[in-house]
């Protein structure tokens, strides 16, 4: 009797909160246009106009025949307010400018190594450490989740975050996870260490020529590897080469400006060790657009040599 009368009381209130919810989402703050975000521009009653445009990494679109545009950092709803009152000054009539969202490129996270489905995921909202990996079709058996690895970019350079998600999804400690942002790259490593490690092994990946992996010869340094790779592109970024480091049971991450290191009596060999990963960024680019990038040189590189180690494996 009681649990049907407590049933009855809560029912309304469920059936209430089920109706509010929706209004009260739509009540949050509208999602803000970032560089690499897709948009869906549709011009009433002008279908010739209708077009999907890209955010470019100094935040302008292109859109004709109002041509330049700043769109990052404004709302789809404000950005086709704009789009609208620039659009008289060519037609000279009154046009109402949808712009939707398509990809929500700005907020991707990318997951490497031994997840199913490895690549880059956006979210309107990022969400955390658990969903993003079911999102991926969730880890292989290969994985080691006691030190996965979250790599982030920040003001004074990368900064590499380990996790014990297995001691998390177990329960185990006071373990927490991280809250993830845009751009964070999630690496799952294999559980046999060695093998790459021991042999001597370094990775070289984005802007240069042939990106693979490299044997690592006795006080070799940073340069020296570079031109193992062909040399950095044009494109290069050589003020931010990023290279992450195994250290102990952690990972740490440096960024490298070549430009110094090149110049004579400005700056000192960088000394590399096996395991290392060296990423050269292009100009504007994230660490995991550079990953995304070069990953199909790496595996023609040493397909049998990488087979079930390759961390840094992903795919758009």
């Amino acid at each position: 009797m009681y649990r049907r009368i407590l049933f009855n009381v809560l029912l309304p209130v469920l059936i209430a909160g089920a109706v509010i919810a929706p209004a009260a989402i739509a009540q949050q703050a509208e999602y803000m246009i970032g560089a690499g975000d897709v948009l869906a521009v549709s011009v009433w009653r002008h279908a010739d106009l209708d077009r999907n445009v890209v955010v470019r990494t100094n935040g302008h679109i292109t859109f004709p025949p109002v041509g330049e545009l700043m769109a990052q950092g404004m709302t789809p709803t404000t950005l086709g307010r704009e789009l609208t009152q620039r659009l008289r000054d060519y037609t000279r009539e009154t046009n109402q400018v949808t712009v939707t969202m398509v990809q929500f490129n700005s907020r991707g996270i990318f997951l490497t190594g031994q997840i199913a489905m490895p690549g880059r995921y956006s979210f309107e909202r990022v969400p955390d450490m658990l969903q993003v990996m079911s999102e991926a079709g969730g880890p292989l058996p290969t994985a080691d989740l006691s030190s996965v690895s979250v790599i982030r970019q920040t003001a004074t350079g990368p900064e590499v975050i380990s996790v014990d998600l297995g001691a998390y999804m177990r329960g185990e400690g006071a373990v927490t996870l991280p809250e993830l942002r845009p751009g964070d790259t999630i690496e799952f490593p294999a559980t046999y260490g060695g093998g790459m490690t021991d042999s001597g092994i370094v990775y070289v990946l984005g802007e240069v020529h042939r990106p693979g992996a490299y044997q690592l010869a006795e006080g070799m340094d940073l340069l020296q590897v570079l031109a193992l790779a062909g040399g950095t592109t044009r494109e290069a970024k050589l003020t931010d080469v990023v290279v992450v480091m195994n250290a102990g049971e952690s990972q740490v991450a440096a960024n490298v400006d070549l430009t110094r290191i090149a110049s004579d009596g400005t700056g000192h060999p960088f000394r590399l060790s096996a395991g290392d990963r060296i990423v050269v960024p292009l100009e504007g680019s994230s660490i995991g657009d550079v990953l995304l990038t070069g990953v199909g040189s790496l595996l023609n590189a040493s397909t049998s040599v990488l087979q079930g180690y390759f961390l840094y494996r992903t795919v758009d």
